[in-house]
Parts: structure tokens; sequence; C-alpha cells
């Protein structure tokens, strides 16, 4: 699967977000699918995860953290 068309959109109000808008293909170039004319807001679409899938990136996320605490 491939990115293209790749925007990132840094929202402030009324909570600090992020809407991804993208479209997945695959190496012919058909299209597998995307995030939507309106594209994705991550905190909606974490939120949406189970618990156990959010814990996962939690560990990874708590190590870069970690690392930016000690170095600064």
């Amino acid at each position: 699967m491939n990115i293209t068309n790749l925007t990132f959109t840094n929202v402030t109000s009324p909570v600090p977000d992020w809407i991804i808008k993208a479209d997945m293909v695959d190496d012919d170039g058909n299209l597998l699918g995307t995030f939507g004319p309106d594209g994705t807001s991550v905190n909606t679409w974490w939120n949406q995860q189970s618990i156990e899938f959010q814990r996962q990136y939690i560990y990874q996320f708590m190590s870069v953290m970690a690392n930016q605490i000690v170095t600064k």
C-alpha cells in the first residue's frame, strides 16, 4: 500500500488536533481507500481504537517522550 496526496492540517481550536487527508493506493495506482473528503481527525480516530491497540502505541510513544524529557 502507498500513500498519495498526503496533507496534514494542524487544528488549534477548540481542541488541538491533526486532520489527515490522503489516498491509499496499491502498487498499480488503484485506489484502495481515502481518509475522506474532509480528512480524518487523529483525536477522533485514536479514541475509537481499542484500549489494547492504544496501549501498544503508548508504550512506544512513552520511549520517545522519555528521551525528549531527559535531553531538553
